[in-house]
């Protein structure tokens, strides 16, 4: 397989900030634990599309590399919690935007708050078979604006832990900041435990007098506590054993954020200090598969990623249906 590096990463948030009094707090003590840690968050307005927040990370990128760094990008790989229109992703119109024609473009749903660590081998696998050397990956979160707002559904718990926000990232041929290794699993015996509720029993297309919102009774919640606590060192401990690293300290872990208990939970089992343990969660919630990418440009900003330092990327999707993890060898970008 080719070799590949993370060349940069860029974010864009909504400007609409929003406080804890918004929403419901709620009597059930799992739903404290599970629902609670965020300060405030960010939630797409009305008219803000996925497309609107991946161009204004883009163009930060711009700033950095160049607008003409970007003319032979040959991958775009998106994924969008709620996307803009039914039936078709945001990819061609992301190139349409930044006025490019890459020859691959795939808009990704299923790997939800992991899809940013599964894009890379996808990534990776393509660059290698069609001899592309630049893949600009996007992540973006919308279903806090456009879903747990809705004024009943925001007077549950659970509604006050999404945020909104964007993060993208250019991997690029070359051994400048590789990636040392992935491991991505399905877990298909827990691909049916998130459903929907709401809706007097319609379907989520049909038409229904209340908004549809994720069904997390007391048991569910128990499962995916459970089961996030464990999938996600497993999933780290295997990319670190592929990347020949077994045994080797993590630096920089930088996972997805459900709430700061899993995140507690993680560092404990993969012996990282909470000062190497980046996230963003009291100022944006949980940004579903926006959230690794974003955090992972707070840990550049804050200069809390040295050179030669080993990064580890990690998380798990849905109620627990598929976990993956990628480690980086922190190098000078190219």
């Amino acid at each position: 397989m080719k070799t590949i590096s993370l060349r940069a990463v860029a974010n864009a948030l909504p400007e609409t900030r929003v406080p804890n009094n918004y929403f419901g707090t709620g009597n059930d003590p799992a739903e404290r634990i599970m629902f609670k840690g965020a300060k405030e968050r960010r939630h797409v307005a009305r008219g803000e599309t996925a497309t609107d927040l991946i161009a204004q990370a883009v163009e930060q990128l711009q700033d950095e590399l160049g607008k003409e760094y970007f003319d032979d990008v040959d991958i775009i790989l998106t994924n969008v919690s709620i996307p803009d229109l039914p039936f078709t992703g945001c990819g061609a119109e992301v190139a349409k935007r930044l006025g490019i024609q890459p020859s691959t473009v795939y808009d990704l749903h299923n790997h939800g708050c992991v899809a940013f660590v599964s894009m890379i081998p996808l990534a990776q696998s393509l660059m290698t078979t069609m001899g592309a050397k630049k893949a600009l990956l996007c992540n973006v979160q919308t279903a806090a604006g456009r879903v747990f707002s809705h004024d009943d559904v925001r007077v549950l718990p659970q509604a006050a832990i999404p945020g909104d926000g964007c993060g993208v990232a250019v991997l690029e041929e070359g051994d400048f900041r590789p990636i040392l290794g992935t491991a991505v699993r399905c877990h298909p015996e827990y691909a049916s435990d998130m459903q929907l509720a709401g809706g007097e029993g319609a379907r989520w297309w049909e038409p229904r007098e209340s908004q549809f919102r994720i069904d997390f009774s007391r048991a569910t919640i128990a499962k995916v506590v459970e089961r996030g606590n464990a999938l996600v060192p497993e999933a780290v401990e295997e990319a670190l054993a592929v990347a020949g690293e077994k045994g080797t300290p993590i630096d920089v872990l930088v996972t997805n954020q459900p709430n700061p208990v899993f995140l507690r939970n993680w560092r404990d089992a993969l012996g990282v200090d909470e000062s190497g343990h980046v996230d963003t969660f009291a100022e944006y919630g949980n940004l579903f598969g926006a959230g690794i990418p974003v955090s992972l440009k707070r840990a550049m900003d804050e200069n809390r990623i040295e050179e030669g330092d080993l990064v580890a990327l990690g998380g798990f999707s849905h109620a627990g249906d598929y976990s993956a993890a990628a480690i980086v060898r922190w190098g000078k970008a190219a």
